[in-house]
């Protein structure tokens, strides 16, 4: 009978969440989906000295805003649910050091009395000989009576796993057969003096006890990955299947950092970025549905996505792509979330909160910006004009091929025709009759009502600032002009 599959995020509370760790929480989720299994939070914090304060909240705030549900785990800084926990490993200390012990009495790991000045020195010899950094099995040579002693006299210790001659094989389901030769393997420490696990032990434990079916991770793992797979056969357990997933360039090839806007996660929020949009980019940032289907909705991710798709090159990280996807988004997201949404966003401004506290004005605008906003952020700075109309130059006012006469005198025309009941049919109709360009009289008008060279449609602006105030922008673009 199939295990079901489970699979886990397993982030460390050091602060927000940046994008590489949202899409593995993506890829883990929608890999669990696919396969009506268990997507499992659990909180790595045993590196105490980064843990920050307030972390886990917002790693739970990341994953509630993308919709990324967890069914078992860490769903509060005070709360889990799940037949496996507790799910926080600070909370799990004699856990890890009952199997630390095991290891010991198996003889797959041992006492390591080195301090911390030895250790440093040959770092140092090593790093002058060219050689890489790595434990030299020193204490491997002391004898169990040596141990003993050191043991009573409680000096400070740490536990190492040994590490056997020949080679390390695993499959990876992204890079396939992989095979590590033993020897540049790394006496890792495991437990350290403080009582706490290092992630090596920590994470083959959890994943173990907590039945989690296939680790999906960042592709920086992968080194660490031989000695999680002599851990398991140490303790004698099936291991899990492993998929590192491709790392994430900037555009200019090298990883992806802050210089690249690699922002937390919840800043692609704040800008007015949509869950789904977010979803939907990283998602196809190192996998790929075969089709030239860029827009897939949740339901089409999840039944879509499985591990043979995930790509072996590094993803690029495309500000463009991501703003293009934002805007396909908006444009198709229910008028009433999106109002929602920018209320929410905290930059908006009195003025505007005034101008759009009517629903019915809100829509019109929205109608008016939408096929113009790439995120929600930007909202605002296309309607500004309709409320507090820019201190434009005299000279966007002029189309190109007339001069400032013509563009005056088209101007007085606009002036004259605002009296008409369908200005748009008015406009245009005039425009034929006189055998006038329409753009001849439309942009002067179009720079009049909004102050900008690119701007939404005119008549759709004049129809939510009305006609007195249309009319007197006008008359300031004539006498600017003049």
């Amino acid at each position: 009978m199939q295990k079901q599959i489970r699979t886990r995020f397993a982030p460390s509370p050091t602060g927000t969440p940046h994008v590489g760790n949202i899409r593995t929480a993506i890829f883990a989720y929608l890999f669990a989906k696919h396969n009506n299994g268990k997507f499992i939070l659990r909180i790595e914090d045993t590196d105490q000295s980064r843990s920050q304060e307030g972390s886990i909240q917002v790693i739970l705030d990341a994953l509630n805003w993308l919709g990324l549900d967890i069914d078992e785990g860490v769903i509060s800084e005070t709360e889990e649910k799940g037949d496996h926990s507790p799910y926080t490993q600070s909370k799990r200390l004699e856990i890890y050091k009952k199997y630390a012990q095991e290891l010991i009495d198996s003889k797959h790991a041992y006492y390591c009395f080195c301090p911390q000045e030895r250790l440093t020195v040959l770092r140092e010899i090593q790093k002058q000989e060219k050689q890489p950094p790595k434990y030299d099995g020193h204490c491997l040579k002391l004898s169990p009576k040596e141990i003993k002693a050191k043991l009573v006299a409680k000096e400070k210790y740490v536990i190492r796993m040994k590490i056997p001659k020949g080679d390390t094989v695993f499959t990876d389901l992204v890079k396939g057969k992989i095979t590590i030769k033993n020897e540049t393997i790394d006496h890792q420490v495991l437990l350290k003096s403080d009582g706490f696990p290092t992630y090596h032990l920590a994470s083959v434990v959890d994943d173990h006890l907590m039945e989690i079916s296939h680790v999906i991770r960042a592709d920086e793992w992968l080194a660490s990955t031989p000695k999680h797979v002599l851990l398991y056969k140490y303790f004698g357990w099936d291991a899990p299947k492993w998929i590192h997933l491709p790392i994430i360039l900037g555009e200019d090839k090298s990883k992806l950092s802050k210089r690249h806007g690699a922002v937390s996660i919840l800043d692609y929020k704040k800008q007015g970025y949509l869950q789904d949009a977010m979803v939907n980019f990283l998602a196809l940032l190192g996998w790929n549905p075969k089709t030239n289907q860029e827009i897939l909705s949740r339901e089409e991710l999840i039944k879509q996505f499985d591990t043979e798709k995930i790509n072996k090159n590094n993803p690029i990280f495309e500000i463009k792509k991501l703003n293009w996807m934002n805007k396909q988004y908006i444009k198709n997201t229910d008028p009433k979330i999106i109002h929602r949404l920018i209320y929410e966003l905290d930059e908006i401004s009195d003025n505007a909160m005034v101008f759009f506290a009517k629903r019915h004005v809100f829509d019109k605008v929205l109608e008016l910006a939408k096929d113009r906003m790439e995120k929600l952020s930007d909202f605002e700075e296309i309607a500004s004009f309709l409320w507090d109309i820019p201190n434009y130059r005299s000279d966007i006012l002029i189309p190109k091929g007339l001069d400032k006469k013509q563009t005056k005198a088209n101007l007085k025309i606009a002036l004259q025709l605002m009296d008409k009941t369908d200005l748009r049919q008015t406009f245009l109709d005039y425009c034929d009759k006189e055998n006038i360009k329409r753009g001849d009289l439309l942009w002067p008008l179009r720079v009049a009502i909004t102050g900008q060279e690119n701007s939404p449609e005119v008549f759709a602006s004049i129809d939510i600032i009305g006609k007195e105030e249309a009319i007197n922008r006008i008359k300031i673009a004539i006498q600017k002009i003049t």
